[in-house]
C-alpha cells in the first residue's frame, strides 16, 4: 500500500508543481475582497483532483496490468487511490487553513473565522464528489469517465433549473440544518466508504 502511494505522489509531483502558480491569482483576489476562505475550496479542489489524475497516468501506461502481476490484492490497489485522496485533503487543509487565518488577521476580517461549517460543508462536498468520480473513472477510464460524468451533472442541473421553484422549500430546508454541518464530513467519509466498497468489486470484475 505503502509503495502505491509513493508511486502516485511521485507521478502527480509535476502536476503539483505547475498547479501553484494558479494558486497566486487566487491569492490576490482572496486579499483585494479580504475573503481568505475563497482560497480553500482552490486549494483543496486542486489537490483532490490529482487521485483523478494519478487514474489516467495508470491507465495511459497500462499500469494495471502489471499491478495485477505484483503480490499485492485488487482492493489494495483500488484503496491506494482513496489513500491518496485523503491524503490530499489533509495537505489541503495544512496549506489552506492557516492562509485563511493570516488573510483574516491582516484584512482584519474576522467574520471569516467562524467558517468552519463552511468547511465542514465544501470538505463533505469534495469526498463526495470523490465518492462519486473515483468509481465511474475505474469502470470507464478516463475518457469514457469524463463524458459519464458530464452527463451526470448536466441533467441534475438542467432539472433544478428548469424547477427551481419547487427546489426554493428544499434550499430553504437545508439552511435550518446548517447547525448540523458539523456531521457534514463524517457523512462524507461514510459515502467515501460506500464508494471504495462499489470502486473495488468493479475492478475485480475488469479483465486487463
Amino acid at each position: 500500500m505503502t509503495a502505491l502511494l509513493v508511486k502516485d505522489l511521485m507521478t502527480i509531483q509535476r502536476q503539483l508543481k505547475t498547479k501553484v502558480l494558479f494558486l497566486f491569482p487566487i491569492l490576490f483576489i482572496s486579499i483585494e475582497f479580504e475573503q481568505g476562505y475563497f482560497i480553500f475550496p482552490f486549494i483543496l479542489f486542486i489537490l483532490i483532483i490529482q487521485a483523478v489524475t494519478a487514474l489516467t497516468y495508470d491507465e495511459l501506461c497500462d499500469f494495471d496490468k502489471y499491478a495485477n502481476t505484483l503480490p499485492i490484492s485488487k482492493s489494495e490497489i483500488v484503496l491506494s487511490k482513496y489513500m491518496l485522496s485523503l491524503f490530499l485533503m489533509f495537505i489541503a487543509l495544512i496549506i489552506a487553513l492557516p492562509i485563511v487565518f493570516i488573510i483574516n488577521h491582516f484584512t482584519n476580517n474576522w467574520e471569516t473565522a467562524n467558517y468552519f461549517l463552511t468547511f465542514n460543508l465544501i470538505i463533505a462536498v469534495a469526498l463526495c464528489m470523490l465518492a462519486l468520480i473515483l468509481p465511474i473513472y475505474i469502470k470507464f477510464g478516463s475518457i469514457k469517465g469524463r463524458f459519464v460524468l458530464i452527463f451526470l451533472f448536466f441533467i441534475p442541473g438542467l432539472i433544478i433549473g428548469l424547477l427551481d421553484e419547487y427546489f426554493a422549500n428544499i434550499w430553504l430546508v437545508v439552511s435550518k440544518l446548517q447547525h448540523l454541518s458539523y456531521l457534514a464530513p463524517f457523512i462524507g467519509l461514510f459515502i467515501l466508504w460506500l464508494s471504495s466498497l462499489i470502486s473495488t468489486a468493479i475492478y475485480k470484475r475488469k479483465e486487463f
